[in-house]
């Protein structure tokens, strides 16, 4: 049987539109304030730092990973991707040579010379820095859009917000003075324009360094003696407990923190990060800070 030729046309006429039809572009603002538009979810993708690499396996995108640094090496099946160098001296070659339809970098770590690099060279970059929590939920579903992600990232944001929301509802009338060290040699301190500072204050407790000058101050011996904080917090294995605290310094016997035992030891991967663990560290400091309080 025939069709009549007014019904082949319009059937002609349709396909014609569905063949040349293409996917909605993406576009997002990044931290840098740059449009960044793709014509199509990205599905080659290169992350310039750990925490980028976790957040795109958080919502789901890892296996859109072509690429990552060294230094990523959470959650484990980020080592099974190649790498492409540091995050400070990337293999730019290497990364061409990957043909990715999208690199994500961060504003800290990474470097401005290698930025130009790829922009100049016509490489998508998107540039992610988020810097408070509210801008790591930002950064999440930026991700979800970039990679086609929406809806995981919708649901990972939803469930980090109500977690949040849960620890900073473990309030306190009297907040513990708290002083978080990154580094006990020389002794370094986390300031009030840090992300480790808002971690502290939205889990319940008062950053004694919020007011000290520079984003980590340093501390003299006596000026930790001075401010008698009642907690003491340490990242990574500077050391573990107060005894060793103690061998260190031993005249900060007399501390509050020493002498009630509130001194603590956290990851540093989980609290400096800037990606979804950034709740798993609320948490953790939440319990910690409120041990024994009522």
């Amino acid at each position: 049987m025939r069709l009549p030729v007014h019904v082949v046309f319009c059937f002609a006429a349709l396909l014609s539109i569905v063949s040349t039809e293409s996917p909605a572009q993406i576009t997002v603002i990044d931290d840098l304030g740059r449009t960044v538009s793709l014509p199509a979810p990205a599905r080659r993708v290169v992350s310039l730092a750990p925490s980028i690499t976790e957040s795109l396996f958080a919502i789901g995108a890892g296996d859109c990973l072509v690429g990552v640094t060294t230094f990523c090496d959470y959650p484990p099946a980020a080592s099974a991707v190649p790498h492409i160098g540091g995050m400070t001296n990337p293999s730019i070659e290497t990364i061409l040579s990957l043909h990715p339809d999208l690199v994500v970098v961060s504003m800290e770590g990474n470097t401005r010379e290698d930025f130009t690099k790829m922009t100049g060279l016509g490489v998508p970059v998107f540039v992610t820095n988020p810097r408070t929590l509210a801008g790591i939920l930002r950064s999440l579903d930026q991700l979800g859009d970039l990679t086609g992600h929406r809806d995981h990232a919708a649901r990972l944001v939803d469930s980090m917000s109500a977690r949040a929301a849960r620890a900073r509802s473990r309030s306190s009338d009297k907040p513990l003075r708290t002083l978080l060290f990154v580094s006990l040699r020389p002794l370094i301190a986390a300031g009030g324009k840090t992300f480790l500072h808002e971690l502290l204050e939205t889990a319940g407790a008062r950053n004694v360094a919020a007011s000290a000058p520079g984003t980590y101050p340093a501390y003299s011996r006596e000026a930790v003696l001075a401010e008698n904080p009642d907690a003491i917090i340490l990242t990574g294995d500077l050391t573990t407990d107060v005894a060793g605290l103690i061998a260190m310094f031993p005249e900060w016997g007399t501390l509050a923190a020493v002498r009630s035992g509130r001194v603590y030891s956290i990851d540093p991967d989980i609290v400096s990060r800037p990606g979804p663990r950034a709740v798993d560290a609320l948490e953790i400091l939440s319990s910690l800070l409120h041990q024994g309080q009522r």
